[in-house]
This record gives C-alpha cells, structure tokens and sequence, in this order.
C-alpha cells in the first residue's frame, strides 16, 4: 500500500505543471515589454527620416490616414503626406559661361551635403573636386559648410533652389602668397588679406595671369582705418612694397580719396570706400580697360590700353585693415 502511494505521488507530480510554466514571473515579463518598447523605438528612429515641408525641413516620425507627423526644430506639425517630400530638386548652374552647357539638376535627400552636388559636378564636367567651388547667394561655401547637410544650410526648403559653381581654372584665383607684402597676412583659404601693425604700404597679388575674357571679382572691405587701401591690376615686376598704381607696373583705385592712379599719376574717378563696403573690379581683357563698382553703382571705365596679361592686386597700409574676396564671375 504505502509503494502504490508513493508511485501515485510520483506520478501526480511528474503531470502538475510548475508555477514557472502556468505563471510568468512578473519582473521577467516587464522586463520583455520594455525591452520589446526600446526595439520598436529605436527602430522607428532608424527609419525617421529628414524630409521637406512647406513650413521648412523636419524629421518624418510617422505616417497615419494620409497625415504626417514631422518634428520640426520649433515642435511637431501634422501634415496630410502629400505636401511631404522626401527628397529635393538642387539645380546647380554655372558660375562662368561654359559654352553651352547651362547646368544641371541634381536630386538628392535633404540630409545630404554640397559635396553630393560637387560629386555630380565634376562627373558630368570631368573636372577634379578642386576645381569645383559652390557657391550658395553669391558667397562661397567653406570647408564645414560643405560637410552640412542641405537640413543644416540656410537654403529654401520644400522648392527648388539653386547652387552656382566656379570650374574654369582660367578664372580661378587666390591670393598669392609668393607675390605678398612680408608685413600682411593671409587667411587659411587665400581669400582674405590683413595687416597686423602698421608698416607701409604692403601688396598681394592673384595668383593667376588673366589674358583674355571679362571677369570681375568682388572685394569686401572688412576693416579699414581710413581708407587707404587701393584696388586693381598690376603687371610682372610689381614691388610687394609698392602700392598698386605708385610706378608704371600698376593701375589703382584707391579708398580714401576716391582718385584712379596709374606711373604715381592720380585722377578724380569715384567715390570713396571705407568699411562695409564692396568694391567690384571688372576687368574687360578684349578691350583692355578696368572699370570698377562701388555696392551695386557703376563707376565706368577707370583704365584703358592695359597690358596683353595683368594681375589683380591689393594693397594694405594701416594697421588692422582687411579685405575679402567674396565673389567672382563674368560678364
């Protein structure tokens, strides 16, 4: 009786399930449904995308009945999905006059870079990267900005927008630091020229020689004590310590009084410029003659019967004056 009792029980245990079996442990559970919460979440966060909305970019957080939800930088807006767009029309023209090549159009998705478009650029022109500048509302983009998502740059959204680039090395050109006054100091790129202490009038020149079509470049004066800067051209054997337009291998305007000089030879001509200003120098070699523009206003012709190939050039002369090249281009 009592071995027929025993195998009873054996076998009544063996069947009954273990509490584990019938009844999850609470903490287990929890743990599983937060864990199964932080996967849906972050897998949602790998497929948020950037996209384009009539109010600006934002990030798609869902989709729902034909609205979307979009995290925008000053909080959510919901929009019917239509008026979504996850990518962009870039299109991209030249900045100089390539034959008869206007541009082309470049889609991409709002989290990518200008170096995409460069990408673009020298496939469709094989041209390499560095000769390849873009520039965004006439200012060139640098190094950081070029590594920007489009989300990130202080472009148009939800439109298509326009990027110009510069890829004609002809025209291409820096300050020189081979043909630089000892006393001045140039930028990390070479487009910007600055004098730390006064000591007399120091000269940089462009780094390339432009013998023929009509170009101009534009130069914003960041920093002028009274004026004295001068603009122009100049020709091989220009002292670095000369100002430009002092001997006959120069041709000026200048900023403090205003007056063309040319041989040590000075003229009235324009205005004078000062900081905050923008001088434009339009350089015309199929007719030989340098003109200049002060912010948008047409001076005329300053200069006529230059030499088959000049140089830009600009001189510094007071302590702290700084000039920037902003723009190029033709006409």
């Amino acid at each position: 009786a009592d071995a027929a009792a025993a195998t009873a029980a054996a076998v009544q245990k063996k069947t009954e399930p273990t509490p584990d079996a019938t009844k999850p442990d609470r903490k287990d559970s929890e743990a599983e449904l937060a864990s199964a919460s932080s996967n849906g979440e972050s897998k949602r966060r790998r497929e948020s995308k950037w996209v384009s909305t009539p109010l600006g970019f934002g990030e798609l957080k869902g989709e729902d009945d034909g609205m979307s939800e979009v995290e925008m930088k000053w909080g959510v807006q919901f929009v019917r999905s239509s008026c979504v767009k996850h990518k962009i029309k870039l299109k991209v023209v030249t900045f100089y006059r390539v034959g008869k090549q206007n541009g082309l159009t470049v889609i991409l998705k709002p989290d990518q870079t200008p170096q995409h478009v460069r990408a673009a650029v020298c496939k469709r022109y094989q041209c390499s990267p560095e000769e390849v500048r873009l520039v965004n509302q006439g200012v060139e983009l640098t190094g950081e900005q070029l590594r920007m998502s489009f989300v990130r740059l202080n472009m148009p959204a939800h439109k298509d927008f326009q990027l110009l680039f510069v890829h004609e090395p002809r025209y291409k050109f820096h300050l020189d630091r081979n043909h630089c006054g000892p006393e001045l100091v140039l930028s990390s790129n070479y487009l910007s020229v600055s004098i730390p202490r006064l000591s007399g009038d120091q000269t940089v020149r462009g780094n390339v020689a432009i013998t023929k079509g009509k170009l101009f470049w534009d130069v914003y004066i960041e920093r002028s004590v009274n004026g004295r800067i001068n603009l122009g051209v100049c020709v091989d054997g220009h002292s670095p310590t000369n100002y430009v337009g002092q001997t006959k291998y120069g041709w000026a305007y200048y900023g403090n009084n205003g007056k063309k000089e040319h041989a040590g030879v000075s003229e009235k001509y324009g205005p004078t410029y000062k900081k905050g200003d923008t001088v434009r120098v339009m350089l015309d070699m199929d007719t030989r003659t340098l003109s200049f523009n002060k912010n948008h206003s047409n001076l005329g012709v300053a200069f006529k019967n230059l030499p088959s190939k000049v140089y830009p050039a600009f001189t510094l002369c007071n302590q702290g004056d700084k000039l920037t090249l902003r723009r190029f281009g033709t006409f």
